[in-house]
């Protein structure tokens, strides 16, 4: 019989976790709300600003950023009384030094002199001992308006004394009345209306103008760097407490010059985001270069523009891709691959422009000093520079001087006083002196580690589920195939090139998919010939004649089968409606999760998912920034072609927080691009069961460009030969090659490193 006492015990624990679960995912919640309401705000959105802050405060209450958007947005409103109920609440907070002051404006503006006075002699009090930057101004401002108001609260209790009496003449009045003199007012001088500064130049100054020069001088005062101004406006990003103060010692102690070195999947990403947008936000950076391996570049301006609110292009955007080279000096944001960027003209134009900023992704390309990458970041024009590598030395120390020489040169002095003071004979991996050599590291480098972060997470267990599909499927899919080999050489670089490898991929995920896109490419009179009409015609024929789905066979006995929270996957928004009728087919209870829905849709979608239904239909981009470790089952319906879209998808549930081991389930139809990518991913270099962001680091050893751009290039040329799996598994050969290069590399920096540069 069980024991009355550990059943208690268990279901309290179990209440407390679902408790620390649902404010976790309150706080979530209201994070997402203040970056809408910020942007509201920004927008002239005030209404909308101040009830976006107000659902904020119902699920944080203590919250200082929706205190303070509510304030702002009653002000910028002229609904003063509101502005001061919050502002006084915001008074409590130690670091809303400016609250007291902005309370005295809204008082002037109510026309309650006394009151303002009282709030800015109290502003003066609060702040005396403020060394902020700019305060010294605001300060001295803030005197000089006090005494006016004195003045003012002076003259106004001055009043004028009554008329002397005067004697009633008898009988007949004088013939004229008199008045005493009266006593004249002191001098003073008064201004009844004392108004700020003329905004940005303009005479006048309206209310807008000072909340704008407000939000100005706040983020001046910022300077020390201990407030990260930019996590307010973040989107979907889990920023850790390590991560933030790596990002604190990249800005006020090292100066933005950093070699980002944590161990893989601890975020170097996150944090050189953050520095750059901290510095993006105060004005410090308007000229950014960032650098990456090929496979990497889309992967780095997703994250710039979703989570960071950048606007970051590419050689490859269609602006550009006639005339790469111009971009270089028109964008503020440029991400390119090194491969590209090393090669004239455009080194010669790189080196030519003054940056603010550089960032260096995988940065161990620089060890060797004879490279052209090596030469190519060496010659730019920089003020800061991030670089990020998780093995910043492969073979020899004189990797990390070759490193550390285009960061902060000199501080390793010459190569040949390093080679001399650090290197021992016959071992170039071990240092002579090696706390010397770790001292002067600490003067510009990270490196967080697993263990000291305390990051575990579950066991995550991977399956590879291969359907066979129907006859229509499997001849529409050759259809596909055939049609996009024939004219993807001829299109290759283009827009006709992205296109083909769409449709490719939408073979691969579902006939509906590839129908509703059939359809789209049919209505479009303008590109479209007779011969492709024609083949399009056909395609969508066999797509119409597809009456089952092995994959769709599967999936729904397994739903039924399983009593666990699952998350399915799809890229396309066709396949997403396949998926709802196939759970309507099994009478499951789901919940549909897609890009195109608002945000309060996606907030109940979620509620609902998490309360109530046990399934979860998602696209791939409804779900980023979505955390759902509620959930412990993944299910691939389709697979994207790029391994970090998948590694993203995955992280939605496998994550901090995650209690369960995770299932994760990957479908593919036998005989396609799908197949043989999962025989790579998972079979051969066991994808699943490596660290978050080791696929990355490994993926970057490739010159290629574009992994998912590779990946077709070997299906249609290996297809026509009849040689795709050898073709695919020499491609696995050189994952596995980088993989063991990397395990040795990591190896060797964990003994070199230890654990010296944690923050």
């Amino acid at each position: 019989m069980n024991d009355p006492k550990k059943q208690e015990r268990r279901r309290r624990i179990l209440q407390e976790r679902r408790a620390a679960l649902d404010r976790q995912f309150d706080l979530g919640e209201a994070q997402g709300l203040i970056r809408d309401a910020r942007r509201m705000l920004a927008s002239g959105d005030r209404p909308g600003a101040a009830k976006a802050a107000k659902r904020a405060l119902k699920l944080d209450p203590d919250s200082f950023p929706a205190l303070d958007i509510l304030s702002e947005a009653y002000f910028a409103n002229e609904q003063f009384d509101q502005a001061l109920a919050c502002l006084s609440q915001l008074r409590k907070y130690p670091e809303a030094v400016t609250a007291s002051c902005s309370m005295g404006h809204a008082y002037l503006a109510l026309g309650r002199t006394e009151d303002a006075l009282q709030c800015f002699q109290e502003f003066l009090d609060v702040s005396a001992s403020s060394t902020l930057r700019g305060m010294k101004a605001m300060r001295e401002n803030t005197r000089l308006l006090c005494r006016d108001l004195a003045k003012q609260i002076a003259v106004a209790a001055i009043k004028p004394a009554k008329p002397a009496a005067v004697a009633q003449a008898a009988p007949v009045p004088p013939p004229e009345a008199v008045l005493p003199p009266q006593p004249e007012p002191p001098r003073a001088a008064v201004d009844f209306l004392p108004a700020p500064p003329p905004s940005f130049g303009q005479p006048g100054g309206t209310l807008a103008d000072y909340l704008l020069r407000r939000r100005l001088l706040e983020l001046r005062i910022a300077q020390s760097f201990e407030d990260l101004i930019c996590l307010a406006s973040l989107h979907g990003v889990d920023s850790y407490l390590y991560q933030q103060e790596t990002v604190r010692r990249v800005l006020r102690q090292f100066k933005g010059r950093a070699l980002l070195a944590d161990e893989v999947g601890l975020g170097k990403t996150i944090e050189a985001c953050l520095v750059l947008k901290e510095y993006w936000m105060r004005g410090m950076v308007r000229k950014v270069l960032v650098l990456t391996p090929p496979s990497l570049v889309s992967q780095w301006k997703g994250e710039l523009a979703e989570k960071f609110g950048l606007e970051p292009v590419t050689p490859d955007d269609p602006a550009y891709r006639s005339e790469p080279a111009r971009l270089w000096g028109d964008a503020p944001l440029v991400i390119a691959s090194i491969a590209m960027a090393r090669l004239e003209p455009h080194a010669s134009a790189l080196a030519a422009i003054a940056w603010d900023m550089v960032i260096v992704d995988e940065a161990h390309c620089l060890k060797n000093r004879t490279s052209a990458n090596w030469k190519l970041v060496n010659s730019l024009n920089k003020k800061f520079i991030l670089m990020l590598t998780a093995t910043p030395v492969e073979n020899n120390l004189v990797e990390l001087y070759n490193l550390i020489t285009v960061l902060k040169p000199g501080l390793l002095a010459t190569e040949t006083e390093f080679r001399k003071q650090f290197l021992q004979p016959g071992k170039p991996k071990t240092p002579r002196n090696a706390e010397g050599l770790r001292a002067l590291l600490g003067e510009v480098m990270v490196r967080n580690t697993r263990s000291a972060v305390d990051v575990r997470l579950p066991h995550r267990i991977a399956a590879s589920v291969v359907v066979l599909p129907s006859p229509a499927e499997s001849q529409l899919y050759g259809m596909v195939s055939r049609y996009v080999a024939d004219r993807y050489g001829n299109a290759k670089g283009g827009a006709a090139s992205l296109g083909l490898h769409l449709l490719q991929r939408q073979a691969g995920s579902s006939a509906q998919a590839l129908a509703r896109a059939l359809g789209r490419a049919l209505a479009t009179e303008k590109g479209v010939n007779s011969r492709d009409r024609s083949d399009l015609e056909a395609m969508q024929e066999v797509a119409g004649q597809v009456s089952w789905s092995g994959k769709g066979l599967q999936l729904g006995r397994m739903l039924a089968e399983r009593d666990a929270k699952t998350v399915v996957f799809t890229e396309f928004q066709a396949t997403l409606d396949h998926l709802a009728a196939i759970c309507e087919q099994h009478s499951l209870s789901y919940v549909l999760f897609s890009g195109e829905m608002s945000k309060a849709d996606k907030d109940a979608a979620v509620a609902r998912f998490r309360d109530e239904a046990n399934v979860l239909l998602s696209t791939g981009s409804g779900g980023e920034g979505r955390n759902l470790q509620f959930a412990n089952t993944v299910i691939n319906f389709d697979l994207p072609w790029n391994p970090m879209r998948l590694e993203q998808r995955v992280g939605r549930v496998h994550r901090i927080g995650q209690t369960q081991e995770v299932f994760v389930f990957n479908f593919c139809q036998a005989d396609t691009v799908e197949e043989q990518l999962l025989r790579v991913l998972h079979d051969k270099i066991n994808m699943f069961e490596l660290v978050v962001g080791e696929v990355d680091a490994i993926l970057g050893t490739l010159d290629e460009g574009d992994f998912s751009s590779l990946v077709l290039d070997l299906w249609l040329s290996a297809r026509e030969s009849g040689r795709v799996e050898q073709a695919f598994d020499e491609l696995a050969e050189r994952l596995i090659a980088a993989k063991q290069q990397y395990s040795a590399t990591k190896n060797l920096d964990e003994a070199l490193f230890q654990r010296d540069f944690e923050v």
